[in-house]
């Protein structure tokens, strides 16, 4: 078979602009790191890490909502402790108002006391966070959550939702928990009462110059109320944080895996770049050698 001057030199031009390609691939892979630079260096391995790029950006997304439910439910954490202690300052007030020694003067200074924390419950109650949302008032979180009509009747504006952020494939965890907590529990004196209630009315009472029997029973029920939910904030708080632990290691093993698929072995790649740089070196000597013989090159 005959081999035409043209053939010979198209065949040759050939060969090293496909070494220059893979040397130049190679090359590209060591400077990227990656081993897949397109999909189609190995389809099957790139639809796997476009599977693992979004497990992680969804893994990434649960943590942002982890992080603003930790906020959210700090916050109401601060208030529920907030309202807490002023109720234990209240307790005190109502026990000392109830001391038979105290005369009428007394009692209306007592009183004075009282109404300044209901005025803190009040505040507290109407918590906002750092976004201007009501933290108590559910689903309603543009309405300030309670009113006091400034005559002993206290109303909820909310409703009795509770606002949710998903944290995991197959975790939500409600972010809030609504003003209901502070209202229609059970009184001393029979039927329901609320937080704001019992404070106003003891406060009333003793300016009146009468103890409060039943303010320190209401105030003791209030703080079944408040530390039911004040111990389910923080599980809710725990079970996030072990959420987070729990999407970092998931996080940390998807990136493994996608490491294995498309990162460069350094050692194999710089072995092949080698041997490209020398196949190509040689394909253009020979090239060089062999394009200037002719027939002379025989007879001379």
């Amino acid at each position: 078979m005959r081999i035409s001057t043209s053939q010979f030199f198209q065949q040759s031009v050939d060969a090293m602009l496909r070494n220059q390609r893979d040397l130049s691939q190679t090359e590209l892979q060591v400077a990227s790191g990656k081993r897949i630079l397109k999909p189609s260096d190995d389809p099957s391995a790139s639809v796997r890490v476009l599977n693992l790029n979004e497990s992680q950006k969804r893994l990434e997304q649960y943590q942002r909502n982890a992080d603003m439910a930790l906020a959210k439910l700090d916050q109401e954490e601060v208030a529920l402790n907030g309202i807490v202690d002023l109720l234990q300052a209240v307790r005190e007030l109502a026990v000392r108002g109830s001391n038979g020694t105290q005369g009428l003067a007394d009692r209306q200074s007592i009183a004075a006391e009282v109404r300044q924390h209901l005025d803190s419950f009040v505040q507290l109650a109407n918590t906002q966070d750092s976004n201007g949302e009501y933290v108590f008032s559910g689903y309603k979180t543009h309405t300030a959550s309670l009113s006091h009509d400034g005559v002993g009747n206290f109303t909820y504006h909310g409703d009795n939702g509770q606002r949710k952020l998903q944290i995991g494939d197959n975790r939500e965890v409600a972010i809030n928990d609504p003003g209901t907590i502070f209202m229609d529990f059970a009184a001393a004196a029979g039927g329901t009462t609320n937080i704001g209630k019992v404070i106003y009315d003891l406060a009333a009472n003793l300016e009146a110059g009468n103890p409060d029997l039943d303010a320190l029973t209401d105030i003791d029920t209030a703080f079944t109320e408040l530390f039911d939910a004040r111990s389910n904030v923080g599980a809710r708080m725990n079970a996030i944080e072990d959420q987070k632990i729990a999407n970092d290691s998931f996080d940390l093993a998807l990136a493994d895996v996608r490491s294995t698929l498309e990162d460069l072995d350094y050692a194999e790649a710089l072995s092949r770049f080698n041997q490209q740089l020398t196949a190509l070196q040689a394909s253009q000597q020979a090239f060089i050698k062999i394009q200037d013989l002719n027939l002379f090159n025989y007879i001379r």
